[in-house]
């Protein structure tokens, strides 16, 4: 993937944080556009509303019983590969959102 502001290149996919912008550029917007940016990126995301499985089992909301989750991947940062500026080296959560009340869901795979 190409950055469409500066043109780089990360190593990761997961250094983006839309479908097409570094999270060096990203840190560089103001808080409105970052704000536009992650709504955009959520509404993507939003899109592929649907059941999912963990572990071969239906995921069902644990406060409102829904069957319907949207998909996000967070990185779990840590102190000393921020420092270095290596973020995109962290592990990563695999999140479900409920797409009735919101409630996330974390799950981090081996």
């Amino acid at each position: 993937m190409r950055c469409r502001s500066c043109g780089c290149e990360p190593e990761s996919k997961y250094y983006f944080v839309d479908d097409a912008l570094c999270r060096d550029c990203f840190a560089k917007l103001g808080p409105a556009e970052q704000k536009e940016v992650m709504a955009g990126a959520e509404r993507l995301a939003r899109e592929e509303v649907g059941p999912r499985t963990i572990a071969g089992r239906p995921l069902h909301c644990p406060v409102c019983g829904h069957g319907q989750f949207w998909k996000r991947w967070t990185l779990m940062n840590t102190p000393g590969l921020t420092f270095f500026g290596v973020e995109w080296a962290n592990r990563q959560a695999e999140n479900f959102v409920c797409a009735s009340c919101g409630h996330v869901l974390w799950f981090l795979r081996e």
